[in-house]
């Protein structure tokens, strides 16, 4: 049986090869930074400060070795181990600083590419949205964006505090004792020897994981949501569902385990050679000290205690290796889709348009979703400001497609549509649907109350606004008889509201917003007859002294119409007023005599 959500369109190709590390790519990931880089700066400040302190108490220890218990001076002691004790609470105190800091940049940081990303798919065409899956662009900003956080708090945090431990414990190694130094630095090739191979495999497991948290996501995004819980309701799905989504979280679990014990042989194995080096150190620091005097006890004693700050950079940086190859890997996700440009792009130099008349002019007007068919071919017509424009025809015939390209949610493959006689093209985005209100087939309302779907239209209505709104649009009588009137929350998708309540919120929120085109695809088909009446009696003032595109389903609804356009297979092949048509004998006649000889049909069995 198919997954649900593993059909979801890619925008990207993917493989199994690590992501190509550029200097670009690591510039764009710094620009993050840039906007913090006083933060930066006062972070890097406590890590040096930090790495130097660390070494301090070791060096304390060699001066109560070598001077303080030798001589017996007990106040030389006491200020060795206050000083050791203030050193450690000071190191303390500012690793807090650094931990706030690391916090406080990194979680800004996110923030930012979250905010960029929303930004930026909210920018992106009707047709991105039309293609992607959802549960991939949960999964975008979710899983990849949270999955890259511990690449601002803790990988780049860790090279440079790893790098400033090593460099200060290494020279103060040198200027104690360079032989017994040297002697330290030899074991540092196990470490580095196996660890691209060891990394390589972690890359592969890695990159599995986040697939199949991604296929995870869609599962969870596609099944527990109104509409799909519903669908597998219907179906009794819910045990298949269970297993699958169990399958599917047991794979991330097996591969979450994968991924953290591949090499841990390879790394007991280090840690076993770690705990031999200060051996080698009281072997060979015996020998320089009993041979050539050149070192002494205390010497040795701070060699051995700062030979795990030696060796502890070299063993995240085998280890961070991976992740940041894992890192690299999501930043190139999240970049590829910061790439993708929309269809719909505004001009430099668009201009705001303001107060339009309304007139819609459609010039040789060609639309393709895809390159395999054509949509519309060759679509020409002129409605008037203020008229009401019916479109009828066959479903599939391309009534919504031109509906669509009005307030430019598709941009037209050839010819071009005007308002006023400005190409739409022309005009800011913002204020070009500005002046479209539009009540779609599919009513949708947001899961927040009633006010607040209707002030989604207009935030600074007033209750006086809202409340004409609804009696203009015949729903306020049936608001105020719900327990919390106004402020009763609709549900996912507005459930707990009929197709007739919802189309009526619907067409009072665009009545709020008082456009001077109006876009209705008057889906009553499906609903009762009283239903049917009331949203008829809405649209009246709805479409009244506005320039209208009506798309009717029931023939009977648009008898009134100023102009019928009747679309089929892409083209307009009809045009004029409902006599006009009817005495055409055309198409329009077919479809009209085909719904009255349906109606007849169906009173006649009543």
């Amino acid at each position: 049986m198919p997954r649900i959500g593993a059909g979801n369109v890619k925008f990207y190709k993917e493989t199994d090869e690590k992501p190509n590390i550029t200097k670009s790519l690591v510039i764009r990931i710094l620009t993050y930074f840039f906007p913090y880089w006083k933060l930066m700066i006062a972070m890097f400040l406590t890590i040096i400060t930090t790495s130097i302190l660390g070494i301090i108490p070791s060096i304390l220890t060699k001066g109560i070795i070598d001077s303080a218990l030798p001589k017996g001076n007990l106040k030389l002691l006491l200020l060795y181990i206050l000083m050791s004790f203030g050193i450690l609470m000071l190191s303390n105190l500012i690793s807090v600083a650094q931990s706030y800091l690391n916090s406080l940049v990194s979680k800004n940081i996110i923030r930012d590419l979250r905010g960029d990303m929303y930004k930026h798919l909210q920018n992106m065409s009707l047709k991105f949205f039309s293609d992607v899956h959802t549960g991939e662009i949960t999964s975008l900003i979710s899983n990849d964006i949270g999955g890259i956080e511990s690449v601002f708090s803790n990988t780049f945090i860790q090279i440079f505090q790893g790098i400033f431990v090593f460099v200060t414990t290494a020279i103060t190694l040198f200027y104690t004792n360079w032989k017994l130094a040297i002697i330290s630095l030899l074991m540092l090739p196990l470490f580095l020897a196996p660890t691209k191979k060891v990394g390589k495999k972690r890359w592969k497991i890695a990159k599995q994981t986040q697939d199949k948290l991604a296929e995870l996501t869609n599962i969870i995004t596609e099944t527990l949501n109104v509409s799909g819980s519903l669908l597998i309701k219907l179906f009794t799905k819910e045990r298949e569902r269970c297993e699958e989504f169990q399958a599917v979280n047991n794979e991330v679990t097996r591969l979450q385990i994968h991924e953290t014990v591949v090499g841990r042989w390879f790394f007991m194995t280090i840690q076993t050679f770690v705990s031999v080096s200060p051996m080698l150190i009281y072997l060979f620091g015996g020998i320089f000290m009993i041979k050539y005097h050149d070192i002494t006890i205390g010497g040795i004693v701070m060699f051995v205690t700062l030979i795990g700050r030696l060796y502890g950079p070299v063993t995240t940086f085998s280890n961070i290796h991976v992740d940041i190859v894992r890192s690299m890997a999501l930043f190139e996700r999240i970049f590829k889709y910061f790439d993708l440009k929309s269809e719909i792009i505004e001009k430099v130099d668009a201009i705001n348009v303001n107060n339009v008349k309304g007139e819609i002019s459609f010039e040789n007007v060609q639309f393709s979703y895809n390159k395999k068919s054509t949509a519309l071919l060759d679509v020409n017509f002129v409605i008037k400001a203020g008229q009401m424009a019916a479109f009828v025809g066959p479903s599939g015939a391309g009534k919504t497609t031109i509906t669509y390209l009005v307030p430019r949610l598709y941009d037209v493959s050839e010819g071009a549509v005007l308002i006023d006689g400005i190409n739409i093209k022309d005009m800011t985005l913002e204020s070009l649907r500005g002046q479209i209100g539009m009540v779609t087939q599919e009513t949708f309302l947001f899961n927040i109350s009633i006010r607040e779907n209707l002030l989604f239209a207009k935030p600074n209505a007033s209750e006086k606004d809202i409340i004409n709104a609804c009696r203009t649009a015949n729903i306020h009588d049936f608001i105020i008889s719900l327990p919390d009137g106004y402020d009763t929350v609709v549900g996912d998708r507005g459930i707990k509201l009929s197709g007739g309540e919802k189309q009526r919120i619907s067409i009072a929120r665009t009545l709020l917003k008082d456009p001077k085109i109006v876009i209705f695809d008057e889906a009553t088909s499906a609903l009762d007859s009283n239903s049917e009446t009331l949203i008829q009696q809405a649209i009246e003032p709805l479409l009244k002294s506005r320039t209208s595109l009506v798309i009717a389903h029931r023939l009977s609804t648009i008898i009134s119409a100023d102009v019928i356009y009747v679309v089929k297979e892409g083209s307009v092949v009809e045009s004029g007023t409902h006599e006009e048509l009817l005495h055409a004998g055309g198409v329009y006649k077919d479809l009209y005599d085909k719904q009255f000889k349906a109606l007849k049909k169906h009173e006649s069995s009543i």
